[in-house]
């Protein structure tokens, strides 16, 4: 009876069962990712995205997640550039409901996000870091996870981690030129799958396939949203 009840909460899961939809995912509002995702992204935990080169799209992956969910804070830590508080609103990101923190070391920077967690005070934390070691991963995976709050770390990795890092998610990204395409490494509750392609066009049209030259190595700009520097109060 424990393990029917274990299996029905998603906590385990049987290496032959394939999976339906896990309603208590949450929408990453791109309808071809959420398909792939079974549902969508972590409710909570720490899911690593190895973005290569800055600007890829990385942001406009998690644009619309963010616009939509709001009752909480969300945190940025160490974005690689000054971010544009215009294109951020434009997006339907709250910058009321907006913290943006600068930290001097990546020592900093985890103590930062730790604390931002523990607090209970944000929904979604966005982390650049180079690296996270087994021990800093799990403390902010635990954190994410006890007080209901999703942590996207973004580092500049073209292929993610190969340690066995507690995360809940492992994802690598490369640029395509109508949007993305995502390598599913790793993911609580199933199999890894094969690649999928993020279409962000209807999203952003100026993402358009150019009428010359090759068409799936178009690299997108930092959509205009780390460019002018985001003054909260």
């Amino acid at each position: 009876m424990v393990l029917l009840q274990l299996e029905k909460e998603r906590l385990i899961w049987r290496a032959r069962q394939v999976a339906g939809p896990d309603h208590r995912r949450q929408s990453s509002f791109y309808p071809n990712l959420d398909a792939h995702l079974q549902g969508g992204w972590p409710q909570t935990g720490l899911v690593e995205l190895a973005c290569g080169p800055i600007g890829i799209g990385e942001l406009r992956l998690l644009l619309p997640l963010l616009a939509q969910a709001q009752s909480r804070l969300q945190v940025w830590i160490n974005p690689p550039a000054e971010l544009n508080g215009q294109a951020l609103a434009q997006h339907g990101i709250d910058l009321s409901q907006t913290l943006l923190i600068r930290c001097q070391n990546p020592q900093q920077a985890l103590w930062s996000a730790e604390q931002s967690l523990n607090s209970g005070c944000c929904s979604h934390l966005i982390l650049w870091a180079p690296k996270l070691t087994a021990p800093q991963a799990k403390r902010l995976q635990v954190s994410a996870k006890d007080n209901q709050a999703l942590i996207f770390w973004l580092n500049s990795q073209a292929e993610p981690s190969t340690s066995a890092l507690p995360v809940s998610a492992r994802l690598s990204l490369s640029p395509l030129a109508t949007g993305l395409r995502l390598q599913i490494h790793k993911y609580q509750g199933q199999w890894p799958q094969h690649p999928c392609q993020v279409d962000m066009h209807a999203l952003w049209p100026s993402l358009a396939v150019p009428s010359h030259g090759p068409t799936h190595l178009a690299k997108a700009p930092i959509n205009n949203i780390v460019a002018l520097p985001l003054q909260l109060r």
